[in-house]
């Protein structure tokens, strides 16, 4: 199901499932592919704007900073050099001006916050962004919604169709159709916790 918003380019580059790939795609990049910057961009973008949520608990806010950092990727590509992973790089990357965009804020630093700023490279190759894991993860929540409610809100966030188109294909109130899709926000809420933004993030594309 979750095909259905993957990207062309994450498609095309699926089998470069290591870190030395990923590296070396970044080298390509550098070398003036810009096709290899789209998937990167494809990948990662909606991950990282869910970590970035995470910590600054906006969503604005979050895709602004994100695309930034990816703005600022495009522009100083020949300096940067990722000793760990591309993954790695791009998630400490993203914490950090979180952090600086928190201390501009002079918001303190919480528990969860604390946290993150303390993993290890290990810990960040292996937080979810768009691999494998995450998307079990939203799949087996979006599979355990009851039925009728699981119809529902996959016609809207997929499929694209209004509340109304879904009321009158399914031949049912408006007012059914809203309290589906709440109803189907508030379980994942519960299942998904933060991930539940990732979600509803890619399925606008």
């Amino acid at each position: 199901m979750l095909g259905i918003y993957r990207s062309k380019y994450f498609m095309s580059f699926s089998g470069l499932n290591n870190t030395i790939n990923e590296k070396q795609l970044f080298l390509d990049f550098q070398g003036g592919n810009h096709a290899v910057f789209d998937y990167f961009f494809d990948k990662y973008y909606q991950g990282l704007c869910v970590y970035a949520y995470r910590m600054l608990k906006s969503n604005s806010e979050a895709e602004d900073l994100v695309q930034d950092f990816f703005v600022r990727i495009l522009e100083n590509r020949a300096t940067i050099s990722i000793e760990t992973s591309v993954k790695s790089y791009f998630i400490r990357s993203v914490h950090n001006r979180c952090l600086d965009n928190l201390a501009h804020q002079k918001v303190k630093i919480n528990h969860e916050q604390f946290r993150l700023k303390m993993m290890s490279d290990d810990d960040l190759q292996e937080y979810p962004l768009l691999d494998s894991e995450l998307t079990k993860q939203i799949d087996k929540a979006i599979q355990n919604l009851p039925d009728g409610i699981r119809e529902t809100f996959m016609l809207n966030r997929f499929d694209g169709l209004s509340y109304q188109q879904i009321a009158k294909q399914e031949n049912v109130s408006v007012k059914t159709i809203e309290y589906r899709i709440s109803k189907a926000l508030t379980i994942l809420r519960k299942d998904l916790g933060d991930y539940l933004l990732f979600l509803l993030f890619v399925s606008r594309f």
